[in-house]
């Protein structure tokens, strides 16, 4: 009796044991396909909607947390008129890694601001000026290259990241900074614009205020020289996959006598993008962002949507200058943004995975030298998939310690891209060693010139047609039994 060898591709036959009836197609693992498909897009329909919700940055911190502001000079109200030539802020966004790589990162800047102060009209001698401003802990001031004394001081108006009523009464010629404390707008670093957050933000920390006595010279240029390290951003967790982080620095133009261009640098790390926008009363407040709205500063001209540097002038100085940041990490060019995106994405990946490599597989099960050119997609594919879907799952999609989940899903996605890399390419090189066989028993033991003998021992002959999936390869001048055995057979 002949024997029939289990095909490595999908569970067809090569049946060496003459004509018979075509083996089954195994219905039930085609089933089971369909039905692995159907539970993985059930599973992205349902856990959508959970990702669409906020994850915090870090486990028991609110979604939306407002940072504190620096800068902010302003002269104590007095007879001295005292006026801004030029103000110059340079913002450096630094993101420390996490020590898991499924934790966000710690991402704080360095700000810079360069103030250029004179006396404003007629003056005949030297005139001493007190100076407030708001600084996080650490706080480096130098006035005309020297270092500046600094002394806990009070800043007139209400603290920007405090509610309403903790700051003191605006003096004169002050008013209380805009957006009010509780607004709940954000600056969008990649559509521009503002668009409300889903609850209010909370206060991270507040600034302090510090003051300083300067002396300025009638006809001389005196420069304020303000560095904040490891400033604190504000981060929201809403809208993209990463946080949005955001800093504020408040100007208050009405404060001084006048107030010249402000100049402002921005440079964020590799893979961050960031945007530079002017709030203030006098825009009649910040505009939901919509689609494709950029960045305007009060005069209505376009703001700058930064990459790795980016630089934005305003002649007339804004109430508030607001620096946005977020990581674009997972999102391909900007079409994946949201965590639901992400699901879906997977979904397609790992469906145009099966239908591809079905498709691949009726290629490599010809007989002929057409189906090496199916082997290297093949071992391409699964690659790909794998690839596509570990870059994807590189961003947290929960909270912490959910997102911690995601280390199982790369383990487990590894293991499977290696298993189907390693089942395929022994899958084909064992169909080609067993119709290599099948020519060689065909040359040897031609149709109807086989020795006698006990059933079985009887040559092959050469396929010639590509079997359908699942079925046995057609021999030349056979009926539908395969691979046949000659007269004389089993």
């Amino acid at each position: 009796m002949g024997r029939g060898v289990k095909h490595p591709g999908r569970g067809g036959i090569i049946d060496t044991r003459g004509p018979g009836p075509r083996p089954p197609r195994r219905p039930l693992r085609v089933l089971a396909r369909w039905f692995l498909m159907a539970v993985v897009a059930g599973a992205a329909a349902l856990a959508g909607p959970l990702a669409t919700g906020p994850a915090a940055a870090e486990d028991g911190l609110p979604p939306v947390v407002a940072g504190p502001a620096v800068g902010g000079v302003v002269p104590v109200a007095g007879a001295v008129p005292v006026e801004v030539s030029r103000l110059v802020l340079s913002v450096n966004v630094e993101a420390e890694e996490a020590t898991l790589s499924l934790l966000p990162a710690r991402v704080t800047a360095t700000v810079e601001a360069r103030y250029t102060l004179r006396l404003a009209g007629e003056s005949g001698r030297p005139r001493a000026v007190s100076l407030r401003f708001l600084a996080p802990p650490e706080v480096d001031a130098l006035w005309d290259g020297r270092p500046a004394e600094l002394y806990p001081g009070v800043y007139p108006g209400e603290q920007p990241g405090q509610p309403a009523g903790t700051g003191t009464e605006p003096g004169p010629g002050t008013r209380a900074p805009w957006p009010p404390a509780g607004a709940g707008l954000w600056l969008d670093p990649l559509a521009g614009g503002f668009y409300p957050v889903p609850s209010p933000p909370a206060a991270l920390v507040a600034s302090q205020a510090l003051g300083t006595d300067v002396i300025l010279r009638p006809g001389q240029s005196h420069e304020l020289l303000l560095r904040f390290p490891r400033v604190a951003l504000g981060w929201e967790t809403s809208r993209y996959l990463s946080p949005v982080y955001q800093l504020e620095v408040p100007l208050s133009p009405e404060a001084w006598a006048g107030f010249g261009p402000v100049d402002v640098h921005v440079a964020v790390p590799p893979g961050y993008v960031a945007g530079v926008a002017a709030t203030g009363p006098d825009q009649g407040g910040p505009e939901p962002a919509s689609a494709g709205q950029g960045l305007r500063d009060e005069a209505g001209r376009a703001g700058s949507r930064p990459g790795a540097y980016g630089y934005h002038r305003w002649e007339t100085a804004p109430p508030r200058v607001v620096v946005a940041t977020t990581a674009t990490t997972g999102m391909w060019g900007r079409v994946v943004t949201r965590r639901r995106d992400v699901l879906w994405l997977l979904v397609v990946t790992w469906t145009v995975f099966a239908l591809a490599r079905a498709g691949l597989w009726r290629i490599g099960r010809r007989p002929d030298g057409w189906a090496w050119a199916a082997l290297p997609a093949l071992l391409i594919l699964p690659l790909a998939a794998g690839w596509v879907s570990w870059h994807s799952l590189r961003v947290p999609l929960w909270g912490y310690p959910f997102s911690l989940l995601q280390y199982a899903l790369w383990v487990g996605g590894g293991l499977y891209v290696a298993g189907r890399l390693l089942g395929d390419l022994g899958g084909f090189l064992w169909l080609r060693w067993l119709y290599r066989r099948s020519r060689r028993r065909a040359r040897e033991f031609p149709a109807g010139g086989g020795p006698a003998g006990p059933a079985g021992t009887a040559g092959l002959q050469e396929p010639s047609e590509p079997s359908p999936e699942g079925a046995r390869p057609v021999p030349r001048g056979s009926g539908p039994g395969g691979l046949t055995a000659p007269a004389g057979g089993s």
